[in-house]
Parts: C-alpha cells; sequence; structure tokens
C-alpha cells in the first residue's frame, strides 16, 4: 500500500478490476508497505498487475476462438488482437481514454456492430474505469459519439443487413459501453461523496475537541480569577491585620517584629498569587464562577473590622438597585473588593471612601482612596482592574480606575438590566 490516493486515480485491484483500496478510506490507519518504493518488488509490483489484468481481458478472446464461438480467423488476427488488448491493459492505469478508444477500434475492426464475444467484455471492462478514472466527461463523450459513428459509417459501407445490425450497435454501444461508463462515473462520485464525508467528520471532530480544550483553559481562568479575586483580598485584610497590630501600643519588640513578619509575608503571598493569576487569566474573562455570598455593605463593614479605614455612603437608596444575588449584584461586590483590597495594599492607612448611587437604570460604585500614609507594596501588574474593566464592559456598563487628586478612584456603572448577550 503506497498511501491514499486521490479519488481520481483509483487502482486497478489485484483481481484485474477497479477496486476499493483499503487505504483509500481517509480514517484508515496507515500501515507501512513491506515493499520499499525503490525495492525490485515494488518495481515488478505494477507490471504483475498489469499483465494479470491483460489476462482477465485476453480470456474471452482466447475462449471465444477455441470454442468456436467466433467465425474462424486467421491465427495473426487473434494474435494481432490480444497484442492490442496489452497495450489497452498497460495504458489503462494513466491514460484509461486511450486504452477505452483503442479497444472500440478493436471491435469496430472485428464487427462492424461492435458486438462481439472477444472483445466486448474488455470494451465493458474499459468503459467502467474511464468514468471511474477519468476526471472530466467531454472527452469521454466525444469518444463514444466517435464510436457510434464510426460504427455506422461502417456498417453502411460494408454492412450485409444494415438495418438489424444498426440495432445491434446501438444495444451494444448503449448496454456494453455507455452504461459501464455511467456506473463508473457513478462509482468515483460515491467515493468521491464518501471521502468528503469522512474529512469532514474528523474536522468536527477535530473542531469539538478544539473547544473543549477552550472550554477547559476559560474554565481554569475562571476558576483562577475567583481565587484573584477571593484570597487576594483576604490577604491583603490579613497585611492590614498584621500591620494596626504592628502599631499597637504597648506590644513588644518580639511581636512588634513577628507581626511585621506577619505583614510582609501576606504582601509577598499577594504579590505571588497575583504574578499566578497573571499567567492563568484572559483579558476577556467573564465573572467568577461563585457569587460572593454577602452584600457591598457587608463587604465594607468587615473591611473596616479588619483596621481599614474606609466608610459607606449610600445614596439615594440604602441598597444598590441591582437584584441581591443577580449577576449586576455579584459584579458590584467583586469591584468594590477588588478596590479595597488594592487600596489596603497600595495606600495602607489611607482613609477609602465607598460611595454607591442607585440611578433607576443603573448602579454607580465609585470607590476613592486618599494618598497613602505609609509604603505600599509594589504593583503587581494590574490584572485585577483590567478583569474589572473586562467585566462591566462585558454586561454594557462604563468603569473607569486613575488618579484622583493625590489618591487613587475607581469608579464604575453597572445597568440595571446587563447585557448577557455579551458576556
Amino acid at each position: 500500500m503506497e498511501g491514499t490516493r486521490p479519488t481520481a486515480d483509483v487502482g486497478i485491484s489485484d483481481a484485474g478490476v477497479a477496486g476499493t483500496p483499503a487505504d483509500a478510506h481517509p480514517r484508515a490507519p496507515f500501515t507501512p508497505s513491506s515493499r520499499a518504493p525503490g525495492s525490485r518488488s515494488a518495481r515488478l509490483a505494477p507490471v504483475g498487475r498489469g499483465a494479470l489484468f491483460w489476462c482477465v481481458l485476453a480470456l474471452p478472446a482466447v475462449t471465444a476462438d477455441r470454442i468456436g464461438l467466433n467465425e474462424p480467423r486467421p491465427l495473426w488476427q487473434q494474435l494481432a488482437g490480444l497484442g492490442v488488448l496489452a497495450v489497452a491493459a498497460a495504458l489503462a492505469r494513466r491514460r484509461p481514454l486511450a486504452a477505452f478508444a483503442l479497444t472500440a477500434a478493436l471491435g469496430l475492426a472485428g464487427a462492424p456492430a461492435l458486438f462481439s464475444v472477444s472483445y466486448g467484455p474488455a470494451l465493458a471492462t474499459l468503459a467502467l474505469l474511464l468514468g471511474l478514472r477519468a476526471p472530466r466527461p467531454h472527452p469521454a463523450v466525444a469518444v463514444l459519439a466517435g464510436t457510434g459513428i464510426a460504427g455506422a459509417a461502417r456498417i453502411a459501407l460494408v454492412g450485409v443487413d444494415p438495418a438489424p445490425e444498426a440495432l445491434v450497435l446501438t444495444g451494444t454501444l448503449l448496454f456494453g459501453s455507455v452504461l459501464p461508463w455511467l456506473g463508473g462515473r457513478y462509482w468515483r462520485q460515491s467515493r468521491a461523496l464518501a471521502e468528503a464525508g469522512w474529512l469532514r467528520a474528523a474536522r468536527l471532530e477535530d473542531e469539538q475537541r478544539h473547544a473543549e480544550e477552550r472550554a477547559r483553559l476559560r474554565e481554569r481562568a475562571r476558576i483562577a480569577q475567583d481565587m484573584h479575586d477571593s484570597l487576594g483580598h483576604e490577604l491583603s485584610l490579613l497585611a492590614l491585620r498584621a500591620a494596626a497590630l504592628q502599631v499597637a501600643p504597648g506590644l513588644g519588640a518580639g511581636h512588634r517584629d513577628a507581626a511585621a513578619e506577619l505583614r510582609v509575608a501576606a504582601a509577598d503571598a499577594t504579590d505571588h498569587l497575583h504574578r499566578i493569576i497573571g499567567v492563568l487569566r484572559e483579558d476577556d474573562e467573564p465573572l467568577p464562577l461563585t457569587p460572593p455570598g454577602e452584600t457591598v455593605e457587608e463587604l465594607v463593614a468587615r473591611a473596616a473590622e479588619s483596621g481599614l479605614p474606609v466608610r459607606w455612603e449610600p445614596r439615594h437608596a440604602p441598597v444598590p438597585a441591582a437584584e441581591p444575588g443577580g449577576l449586576a449584584d455579584r459584579l458590584l461586590h467583586r469591584i468594590v473588593r477588588e478596590a479595597l483590597t488594592n487600596a489596603a495594599r497600595h495606600a495602607p492607612g489611607a482613609p477609602v471612601v465607598v460611595a454607591v448611587t442607585d440611578q433607576g437604570c443603573g448602579t454607580t460604585v465609585t470607590v476613592t482612596n486618599a494618598a497613602a500614609t505609609g509604603p505600599g507594596s509594589p504593583s503587581a501588574g494590574g490584572s485585577g482592574l483590567l478583569g474589572l474593566r473586562a467585566a462591566v464592559t462585558s454586561v454594557g456598563g462604563d468603569f473607569t480606575a486613575a488618579p484622583h487628586g493625590d489618591g487613587f478612584r475607581v469608579r464604575a456603572h453597572v445597568p440595571a438590566v446587563p447585557a448577557l448577550a455579551h458576556t
């Protein structure tokens, strides 16, 4: 087996007639051939197949002459016919049109009506191969028409009984040439459709596998983003508690140093978490997997209990307009949590104001911190703010994060009915 051949180049099987090779199936596994391309057996294999095919074509002619089904012919005519069939067998693989035309000429030379026991089977076989192997139908139609015209002309010139011979010519041409040729065309198209179907199935399987892989990567990134939002906030509050403990009055020097080490370790862990999430996250990342489980007001209160100087300022309504536990509510919680985390890390000791405004059509949240009163942690790349921007804009909202006076301000507007089609 020499690999998958195109549909237009279907080989002749070992039986002498074009068959379906095992490797023509596009999904069939590749099996190395035992014959190397340059070996002697590989060079002799086409010769052997051609000789076997010639024997199949010549068998009816030899049998008909031996048992007397044909009119007696000189030996040289019989040998000449076998020689023409040998040439046709040699041309059948690469030039099926020439092989069919040569056999048709041989049949017309033997009988004006083209009906011949000796050459009829060979003509039908080569017509089948012509339809199976020739990529274009027009040359074959021209040769078939030329064969009919040549036969009619020969009957008109040398025919003994033109009318019956014309009927025999028509029937032989139709059933012995045209129908086998159409059968070969149908076979060729069926093979092409089957191959296209298997290729399409393979492409669909590849696309499905790639889609599943992308889904797994996106799921991993969403989990990483959730870890960033949750653990990053908790680590920042832990560092803030350690800083408050460090400056507490009446604390011994050893405990003060331990609190300082705890604060530094928490800040380092937060930075390390930011770096890991920066590798795993995507710019268009959706919301976290799970809701935070608390309101924005409870989040601010918990941050204040941890030592963060934060003030809660609801405006026009005691609670946001977003549906509790809904997509907008979770997004508001995430925005405030990330803003408080950044304030605790980069501006420790600075007062923070969280303002939430109900505007009917949506909710605007603003988190503003003043200038830092102590050294803050170095920037970890801003992946949290980038993720917030992508999440807010994906639901049709607006997001800004920029310096404000001596401090920093995060402002976001989340519509009451998020654009779910874009999430």
